[in-house]
């Protein structure tokens, strides 16, 4: 049976892999001027739109799982993840919203637009930036080797310490008992 950390684990690589595939399905669609890859491309965005539903609502189980119960877990990234998920999760799915929208409304026989297909290009590589950032913050709870890679704006975030640095200040902490 998989629990939520693990369905949690599973899928939240679709939002950042299905926004890549819409974008380079758009931009196909743009070099041979083909109306039906640009649509293919903003289904692909609809379809990582809803999967993006289950990633985001199975983050507070798989937190609940892991919070206290693993020592390679830092949990000051825990916290961070959860809340640019969140602009993440509103991101994609206005964008989903906005793909579904313009199929509606460009159905056969309207073309899409230049304007809004641009428009669509600009919001997908946005999304797909959030994404990809709101992943990058979610590996560094469970992935110390990737902790020290720190973006110019995450100055504030805690990056942790690894297991060495975590080891020597308990044996320092243990000596300084001992002398006592």
């Amino acid at each position: 049976m998989i629990n939520p950390a693990h369905l949690h684990l599973l899928l939240n690589h679709f939002p950042i892999i299905g926004t890549a595939i819409s974008i380079f399905v758009l931009l196909t669609g743009i070099l041979k001027k083909s109306d039906d890859v640009k649509k293919t491309a903003i289904l692909i965005l609809i379809l990582t739109a809803f999967v993006t539903i289950p990633v985001y609502l199975t983050g507070d189980k798989a937190q609940e799982m892991i919070e206290g119960n693993y020592d390679d877990v830092e949990e000051s990234y825990i916290d961070p993840h959860e809340d640019f998920a969140l602009y993440s999760f509103i991101a994609m799915d206005i964008a989903g919203a906005i793909g579904l929208l313009s199929l509606l409304i460009y159905r056969k026989p309207k073309l899409l637009p230049n304007s809004f297909t641009y428009f669509i290009l600009a919001v997908l590589l946005i999304v797909n930036g959030m994404m990809a950032y709101t992943a990058n913050l979610g590996g560094k709870i469970h992935h110390p080797e990737i902790r020290k890679d720190k973006l110019p704006w995450e100055s504030s975030v805690n990056t942790g310490q690894n297991n060495t640095e975590k080891k020597d200040k308990k044996e320092r902490n243990d000596k300084d008992s001992e002398d006592d």
